[in-house]
């Protein structure tokens, strides 16, 4: 795997065992670098299924901002999702280490919905990030996010190149 070269949502050493969101039974044994890899390829995929089968509800979540809660996580990446015309998400790097999965992460688009209030402006825009999951049963149950964020809004906002 090379820094320049994203690989696809779902790392090729998980995809052939992970399930997508809507296909996992129930009761499946995923390893937490699984469940991991299936939420993430859900961005590409059906992001509402992803969040309800591997995101938990009692999630502890921290994200770009401070602590915050599931439900605000939820509908800012479906809008996001939905305010990106050829929206993708690719996973760069995947390490899982016990119940922890880093997933280093890039996705990107042409801005033609509103987002956070800021209306379409027709520009590229990409936000990367890592992101750190626990995962306990088959779910994330905490949730950080580190990010070029505020660089996001920038280039939203046409403050920036």
């Amino acid at each position: 795997m090379t820094a320049d070269r994203p690989i696809e949502a779902t790392p090729a050493s998980a995809r052939a065992h992970s399930p997508e969101p809507h296909d996992a039974p129930s009761g499946a044994r995923l390893s937490p670098r699984q469940v991991a890899a299936a939420f993430y390829a859900g961005y590409n995929g059906d992001l509402a299924a992803g969040f309800e089968r591997y995101i938990s509800k009692d999630l502890v979540l921290h994200g770009f901002d401070g602590p915050n809660e599931r439900s605000a996580w939820v509908v800012g990446d479906l809008e996001l999702k939905a305010s990106l015309t050829g929206y993708r998400l690719d996973v760069l790097d995947q390490i899982a280490e016990g119940a922890k999965v880093v997933t280093r992460w890039s996705l990107g688009g042409i801005h033609t919905g509103t987002i956070l209030g800021i209306p379409p402006s027709g520009r590229e825009v990409h936000l990367s990030g890592i992101s750190i999951d626990r995962v306990v049963g088959g779910q994330s149950v905490e949730h950080w996010s580190e990010g070029n964020f505020g660089r996001f809004l920038q280039v939203l906002r046409g403050e920036s190149a």
